[in-house]
């Protein structure tokens, strides 16, 4: 399918990894899932095969967190998006992403996939 935008998935919770994974794939063709990461180190190291155009990285996490992932990303990699995901509702952290070069900033407990959706078509470009 043209013009169906890639994504990396990166949290250390298998289980929100397949949540997010689910919710993509069951809402919208225009998005597909290249890939996931329990890390930052994880994911850096895939994105040169992957070729992701979002990332979607939960902030705290093992070995690389989330915000040192999208300093990175946003260096190396500028033209890729990236969207810190996170349960915690912490001033600093959406301030310390935003300030990284994330796209947007999203709390997990209000994921669904109509949010999910329009979050990635948001952030998306086609």
């Amino acid at each position: 399918m043209e013009n169906v935008c890639r994504v990396l998935i990166v949290d250390d919770e298998y289980l929100m990894r397949q949540g997010i994974k689910f919710m993509i794939k069951k809402n919208t063709e225009k998005y597909e899932v290249v890939g996931e990461a329990a890390n930052g180190k994880e994911a850096l190291e895939m994105i040169p095969e992957l070729k992701p155009q979002i990332i979607l990285c939960d902030i705290v996490m093992p070995v690389m967190d989330g915000l040192e992932l999208i300093r990175t990303v946003k260096r190396e990699y500028p033209e890729i998006r990236t969207v810190a995901l996170s349960g915690y509702d912490n001033k600093e952290y959406v301030q310390e992403a935003m300030e990284g070069g994330a796209s947007d900033y999203f709390l997990k407990p209000m994921l669904n996939p109509e949010r999910l959706t329009e979050l990635l078509d948001k952030t998306a470009i086609f």
